[in-house]
């Protein structure tokens, strides 16, 4: 796992032109929904939210609770993933990401999000989890961390054999499979991608093995960790979060929360997009809106 260097912005200023020069990267080729986005009231807020998407999906998952974040006084940024995001929703392109190249853009994002605010908070879903598990262990300039259903495995591998599976897949031939192969290509939205790469996927729950030894190692450097898993969720791993949470509390530190959305709720993998009508922002928002404001904590 490589160290990116560290560039926080020096200033508001800094940080938006910065973002001014990412956002011109997206250009026709991709979707208009799912280009970087920043919500700016101009200045510098008492807290900024930095969004880190999912896999195969789009930085518009975030739209609506990015919007009510903005209402509430927060600058808010949501940058997109590498290879994401484009109209041609076959291309193969995304299954070119490296674990580095995640790990690059996660840091970079947090570089341009710590001048937008007084503190930060970083958000993250599914791979975005992963990477927002990177940010707590990583940048002490992340004042609160929420991960988000992240994938650092799937429920249907144990932990013990997550990395050594990922390995042996990382070395068989590239596959992009259907998420849902009764539909196919109409799987989702056209702002997302409907097939996920093999080795894209494996070389994530690599990661993730790499993270979960550096929780054994030391506490986050975060201020405040809140790992939230999604009780409904049959895609990913919760065990695997149960087990990063044991591992930081074992450090005799009081700064790692936990929790999870109850099953009855019956809500997907993807708690946030609310394009889908399984979501149910009502009942899926207030939580993550609590643990943003919840200074006490």
């Amino acid at each position: 796992m490589k160290q990116p260097v560290f560039n926080p912005a020096r200033s508001f200023d800094d940080a938006v032109a910065r973002i001014g020069e990412l956002c011109a990267l997206d250009d026709d080729s991709i979707h208009p929904l799912s280009r970087t986005r920043l919500w700016s009231h101009g200045i510098k807020t008492r807290r900024a939210i930095l969004y880190l998407q999912g896999y195969t999906d789009s930085v518009n998952q975030f739209r609506m609770l990015g919007d009510i974040l903005f209402e509430r006084g927060y600058n808010v940024l949501a940058p997109r993933l590498p290879y994401h995001g484009y109209k041609a929703r076959m291309s193969s392109d995304h299954g070119k990401l490296t674990a580095d190249e995640m790990i690059e853009w996660a840091s970079a994002a947090t570089d341009l999000a710590v001048g937008l605010g007084d503190k930060l908070t970083v958000i993250g879903l599914s791979l975005g989890g992963v990477l927002a598990t990177w940010i707590a262990e990583q940048r002490a300039g992340a004042d609160r961390v929420l991960i988000v259903a992240p994938a650092f495995g799937t429920a249907a591998v144990p932990l013990a054999l997550t990395v050594p599976t990922a390995k042996v897949v990382r070395r068989l031939p590239n596959l992009f499979v259907w998420w849902d192969p009764r539909v196919r290509e109409a799987q989702g939205f056209d702002y997302t991608y409907p097939r996920f790469s093999t080795h894209t996927l494996a070389r994530l729950f690599i990661l993730s093995g790499e993270l979960l030894a550096e929780a054994r190692v030391k506490p986050p450097a975060a201020r405040i960790v809140w790992m939230i898993t999604n009780a409904n969720d049959l895609s990913v791993s919760n065990a695997i979060c149960e087990v990063f949470v044991a591992a930081w509390r074992a450090h005799d530190t009081n700064q790692v929360f936990a929790y999870q959305y109850p099953k009855e709720l019956n809500i997907p993998h993807d708690v946030m997009d609310p394009d889908d009508p399984a979501v149910k922002p009502e009942i899926v928002y207030p939580p993550l809106v609590e643990r943003i404001e919840q200074e006490a904590a």
